[in-house]
């Protein structure tokens, strides 16, 4: 392929724990390694809500042709990340009225895209703090859907949790109720069960912000829900994926999610010929992720810390605190006409 439709090796370097495709050593400070890779695929970001909070820092840098990626476990081990051979991404986000009034400017950089829209009910329950109010993310989410097409946008209830204040059945009412208005919209609907003991931070914060009670599923009421979501997919013609998931729910007919698919990116760039290409010889599983994680290969462009929904779940902030110095630091350049090379400047 030429121009952003070819591809480098692909693998994942020592350290990462996303993965990358292999580039060259650049230059970089004394004690930094810095590595340059071309991908093809862009994730857009599991790591933050790029559309809601940083999507023209993300535009600007992608028509200057890269940015600098920071790996959240090795300081030192940074990549930088060139789009000159970028043909698709995946937006991630829990404000799809962010993407909906984006989508001519996404447009205009020339890939393919769709949306992984996280669109949860807990509204009331002090989970997610900053997201906007439900009704208006249901609105958004049926006019992005009209606007790009159900196939493009993927609702995602994730993660599924239970506490002392959200029963088994007041879940199920919730699941139920969001199924009514957002199935008609959407192909498929995605979710996991909250992984609580997986990762020390998400414990941290939880008894850090008093949330106490939330716990995990017992595997009983895992196929309490998967019985819902199996009724509810019936009834609505929506394909129910599992994220991430060690448990076969196969019976169910919920089948393992693919957030990154190359299934969907055939389907919604079907005529560019050289790109199919591309998917059919090196669209492989993304190994740098979870065991049960089926994505194919992509880069993450996001940064750790730097999300300001404050969702309590979430095991990619350290701390309130330190979010709102990161953007605080990030607004400061922009505010400056300064276009930060990575989501959080370094001056």
């Amino acid at each position: 392929m030429s121009g952003r439709s070819s591809a480098g090796k692909s693998g994942k370097n020592a350290g990462d724990r996303q993965v990358t495709l292999e580039g060259i050593p650049a230059g970089s400070s004394p004690g930094v390694v810095i590595t340059e890779i071309h991908p093809v695929i862009i994730s857009v970001s599991r790591a933050t809500d790029i559309p809601a909070f940083y999507m023209d820092w993300f535009l600007q840098r992608f028509r200057e042709g890269y940015i600098i990626w920071k790996n959240p476990y090795r300081q030192s081990r940074r990549q930088k990340v060139f789009f000159d051979k970028t043909r698709a991404a995946v937006f991630w986000t829990k404000d799809p009225g962010a993407i909906l009034a984006r989508t001519a400017d996404i447009d205009s950089l020339g890939i393919h895209w769709y949306a992984q829209v996280t669109l949860n009910d807990y509204e009331g329950l002090g989970y997610e703090l900053r997201v906007p109010l439900l009704d208006k993310r249901i609105h958004d989410f049926q006019e992005l859907s009209r606007k790009l097409g159900k196939e493009r946008v993927v609702w995602r209830f994730d993660p599924l949790l239970l506490s002392d204040t959200l029963t088994l059945t007041s879940l199920s009412e919730r699941i139920e109720n969001l199924f009514t208005q957002i199935g008609p919209c959407c192909e498929r609907m995605v979710f996991s069960y909250v992984d609580i003991a997986g990762y020390r931070g998400v414990t941290r914060n939880m008894k850090q912000y008093g949330l106490t009670t939330v716990r995990e599923f017992s595997q009983e009421e895992k196929l309490h829900v998967a019985r819902v979501l199996q009724r509810c997919a019936k009834q609505h013609g929506v394909l129910v994926m599992a994220c991430c998931q060690a448990l076969d729910l196969g019976e169910f007919g919920i089948v393992p999610g693919r957030c990154i698919d190359d299934r969907l990116f055939r389907r919604i760039a079907e005529d560019d010929h050289e790109f199919i290409s591309w998917l059919d010889r090196d669209a492989r599983k993304d190994t740098g992720q979870r065991a049960h994680c089926t994505c194919v290969v992509s880069k993450d462009v996001g940064e750790y810390s730097t999300c300001l929904h404050q969702c309590r779940y979430c095991y990619a902030n350290r701390s309130d605190e330190v979010v709102a110095r990161r953007y605080l630091l990030h607004r400061q350049a922009m505010s400056r006409g300064i276009i930060p090379e990575s989501i959080v400047p370094e001056f």
